[in-house]
């Protein structure tokens, strides 16, 4: 005859203890986990829209340069009035 052997109480607790323990642990890490990558997508996002925006900046720089940095003075008496024209057109 086979002898059954009585496990403690004291030990079937424990281990209903530790399994409680461990699934608290796992729900409490996984939301921890999903914070962070929520708050690393928001700061992504936010990160990738600055560029785009800076990138923006730069190109309506560009734009609105159109390369010539020329002044003109209209109270100089050898003001050449064609060469403003031009300029002006060349803008618009």
């Amino acid at each position: 005859m086979s002898q059954v052997r009585q496990v403690s109480s004291l030990f079937k607790i424990s281990r209903w203890v530790a399994l409680g323990g461990g699934l608290t642990y796992g729900y409490v890490h996984s939301c921890t986990l999903r914070n962070d990558a929520e708050t690393k997508r928001i700061n992504d996002k936010y990160a990738h829209q600055l560029t785009l925006i800076e990138e923006a900046k730069k190109k309506f720089a560009e734009k609105n340069s159109s390369g010539s940095t020329e002044s003109f003075n209209f109270e100089d008496p050898n003001f050449d009035a064609d060469k403003w024209f031009k300029h002006i057109e060349s803008k618009y």
